[in-house]
C-alpha cells in the first residue's frame, strides 16, 4: 500500500513531471490504465467521455478532468471530430529523486531507457491535497484563462531555460489558484455545499469577532442546530473545523500586527481572542514554524502610505 503525504497551502510545491497539447484521432480508445501521480487534462475542442473507476464522465470543450494516483481510468473520442486537449502529469511536492520516475511509463519506452517496475509504481508513495477536494470533472466559469494557464504550463516545458522549472512550478501554482476560485469562495467555503449560505454566516461571524470568546456551541446555537451537526456541516463546507478555521483568523491578524512592530506580544495575544501568552506563542509556532518575536524580527515594518492632503 502506497503511503500517502497530506499537503496544506503552506506546503504546496507542486512537482510537473510532463505536460502536452495534443490531438487525438476520432475514434481514439485509450485502454484502461493506471496512473502514478496526478493528472489534468483539460478538453479545448472535441468530445467522447472518460471512465475513472466505476464513473464515467463526458469530456465536452471547457472540461477540465482530474485523474488521481492508482485509479483504473479510460477515455474514448467521440468519432465525429478529433480531441483537441492538454494533459499534465504532476505531485503536490517533490517526493525525492528514489520516487521519481519518467514520463515514458505513460509515453512508451525509449530506447535504452528502463522502465520501473509496476509493483514499484503501486507502491510509489504520493501526495495529496488537504485544503481543497477537487472533483473528477468540471466545467470552469474561467475558460480562456484555464485555457491560457494551460498554454503557459506547455511553454515552460518546453523551455531549456535554467530557470524554467521555477516558471513551471508558478504556472501551475496559477492553475491550482485558478481551480480554488472556482470551487470555493473568498472565505474558502465550498460554492455548491448545500449549507453554504449557513457557513458563511458563521464565518462572518468569525471574522468580526475573532477577539471575542467563540466555539463551536455558540455557532451551533446560533444555528439552532446540535455542535456535532454543526461541526460536521462547517468541515464539510470549509474542509477546517471550527476550531482550525478561528486559529486561523487569530493567527493571520497576529501575523499584521507583529508586522506593524507597535505592540508587545502580549497586546497581541490579547487583542486577537488568545490573552495566554504561553499557549498564543506555542499556538503561533505551530502554526508559523517559528515564535512570534521571531517572526516580527523577520519582518520589516508594515508601512501605510496615504494620499497627500489636497485640502
Amino acid at each position: 500500500m502506497a503511503n500517502i503525504y497530506r499537503v496544506d497551502y503552506k506546503t504546496l510545491s507542486p512537482y510537473v513531471r510532463f505536460i502536452h497539447e495534443v490531438v487525438v484521432h476520432p475514434g481514439a480508445h485509450l485502454h484502461e490504465r493506471y496512473i502514478y501521480d496526478h493528472e489534468f487534462i483539460f478538453v479545448v475542442s472535441g468530445s467522447g467521455w472518460l471512465r475513472i473507476e466505476n464513473n464515467k464522465y463526458p469530456m465536452e470543450p471547457g472540461d477540465l478532468l482530474y485523474i488521481r494516483p492508482h485509479k483504473l481510468n479510460e477515455m474514448y473520442v467521440f468519432e465525429k471530430e478529433p480531441m483537441h486537449c492538454f494533459a499534465v502529469h504532476f505531485d503536490y511536492m517533490f517526493l525525492g529523486e528514489s520516487t521519481d520516475f519518467s514520463p515514458s511509463v505513460y509515453l512508451g519506452r525509449r530506447q535504452g531507457e528502463i522502465i520501473p517496475d509496476v509493483n514499484w509504481l503501486k507502491a510509489r508513495p504520493y501526495a495529496e491535497l488537504m485544503d481543497l477536494d477537487i472533483p473528477e470533472r468540471m466545467t470552469p466559469s474561467r475558460t480562456h484563462s484555464f485555457h491560457e494557464a494551460f498554454k503557459e504550463l506547455v511553454l515552460h516545458f518546453n523551455e531549456s531555460r535554467a530557470d524554467a522549472h521555477i516558471w513551471l512550478k508558478s504556472s501551475l501554482l496559477r492553475l491550482l489558484g485558478l481551480v480554488h476560485q472556482e470551487l470555493t469562495t473568498k472565505e474558502g467555503i465550498r460554492i455548491h455545499n448545500s449549507h453554504a449560505d449557513l457557513m458563511l454566516e458563521a464565518v462572518q461571524f468569525m471574522q468580526q469577532n475573532y477577539t471575542q470568546k467563540i466555539d463551536l456551541p455558540m455557532l451551533a446555537a446560533r444555528a439552532n442546530l446540535s455542535p456535532k451537526y454543526f461541526g460536521s456541516l462547517f468541515k464539510q463546507a470549509t474542509g477546517q473545523s471550527v476550531s482550525q478555521y478561528l486559529l486561523g483568523l487569530r493567527i493571520e491578524e497576529a501575523k499584521r500586527l507583529l508586522r506593524l512592530h507597535k505592540f508587545t506580544i502580549k497586546e497581541i495575544a490579547d487583542g486577537v481572542g488568545i490573552p495566554d501568552l504561553f499557549y498564543f506563542s506555542k499556538l503561533f509556532k505551530k502554526m508559523e514554524g517559528l515564535s512570534p518575536k521571531k517572526y516580527a524580527e523577520s519582518m520589516p515594518p508594515l508601512i501605510h502610505s496615504f494620499p497627500p492632503n489636497s485640502g
